[in-house]
């Protein structure tokens, strides 16, 4: 007897769990209070949930995905936001999760954070720019200042005077992988 051959068509996604309005239209008072997770982003070593606050039902519109505006006190990576975010292009994905009563202890008691980065004021120029500026200012190693707008999911920022980044960055052609290391022998 031949085995029978399963084909999958269309896209492959990474998401489980439901879509927010599965989740918040079968509890009581539309889930105010209870915790939600996006799997997507439990792969950080970091909490990271959402706190119901409201729900808002949208009417449904023919031929689209169910969609609901809830708005929730969000923490990524460990951090909590300092204003409520409202959640609503994404909440037809089915990557959401209600977390149980019981394990809502160990989302919140966990004190992981995020280290926040330290970034650089200047940094280096490509080797041909740098060439090139060198020429016409006579500076023999011209560096471009760093522009980084500062937003309150950001956990990054600026390093302040006298202190040291905690990233560099370095331009070149770096270390090749060692999967394509023999491309560039006798190059490097």
């Amino acid at each position: 007897m031949a085995q029978k051959v399963m084909k999958y068509f269309g896209r492959t996604t990474d998401f489980r769990g439901n879509t927010l309005w599965e989740l918040v239209s079968d509890l009581p008072n539309w889930g105010v209070g209870r915790l939600l997770i996006r799997n997507m982003f439990q792969r950080y070593p970091e909490p990271c949930y959402m706190r119901i606050l409201k729900v808002q039902s949208v009417d449904e519109q023919p031929g689209e995905i169910r969609k609901v505006r809830v708005t929730v006190e969000k923490t990524w990576r460990g951090v909590t936001q300092p204003k409520p975010v409202e959640i609503y292009s994404t909440s037809y994905k089915a990557d959401y999760e209600l977390v149980p009563q019981s394990e809502e202890a160990k989302y919140l008691n966990n004190n992981n954070k995020v280290q926040p980065v330290v970034l650089p004021t200047k940094i280096d120029l490509p080797p041909l720019l740098r060439e090139l500026v060198s020429e016409e200012t006579g500076n023999p190693n011209p560096q471009m200042k760093v522009h980084y707008k500062l937003t309150h999911n950001k956990l990054a920022r600026l390093a302040k005077d006298g202190e040291k980044p905690t990233i560099n960055f370095e331009l070149g052609v770096g270390q090749p992988k060692p999967v394509s290391a023999k491309l560039y022998e006798g190059l490097l």
